[in-house]
């Protein structure tokens, strides 16, 4: 339970479609306001969740259309961003980096969102559970910048 006002936890379920992100990055925004997130923070957690959810409306290949849910709370002095989706299963803990490009002419366009989630979150859990992927990514409010 966060000390830090506002409400604890906080839920959105969203449509599998690239003109749901500017409602997840409202809602981030909102609730990491009220907790008096550092803005470092804040910005991890928005630029996270907009690759995640990028990530499985360009590649989950759900059957129809499927929904998205996402849920912010406190796990211990962590902030905890959850994801679940209905896609195929993808552990992205299973990826390994892109190679690093010797040249621009060599230099990779997308494949990048996966080592951006990496970068910015401080650990990240998965599990595949009842047909759904669930994806957690912890943010520590006191680490260092």
């Amino acid at each position: 339970m966060s000390a830090n006002g506002g409400e604890p936890e906080a839920s959105l379920i969203v449509d599998s479609e690239m003109r749901e992100l500017p409602r997840v990055n409202a809602w981030v925004h909102d609730w990491t306001e009220h907790q008096h997130l550092p803005e470092k923070v804040a910005h991890c957690i928005d630029l996270c969740s907009t690759e995640v959810v990028t990530n499985i409306v360009t590649h989950a290949n759900g059957d129809g259309a499927q929904r998205i849910h996402l849920h912010l709370g406190w796990q211990g002095d962590d902030v905890a961003l959850e994801v679940e989706d209905e896609g195929h299963k993808f552990d992205p803990r299973q990826v390994a980096a892109p190679a690093q490009a010797t040249s621009l002419q060599d230099a990779r366009i997308g494949g990048w969102g996966i080592p951006i989630v990496r970068r910015f979150s401080d650990g990240v859990q998965y599990r595949y559970e009842d047909g759904r992927n669930r994806l957690t990514l912890l943010f520590r409010p006191t680490a260092p910048p």
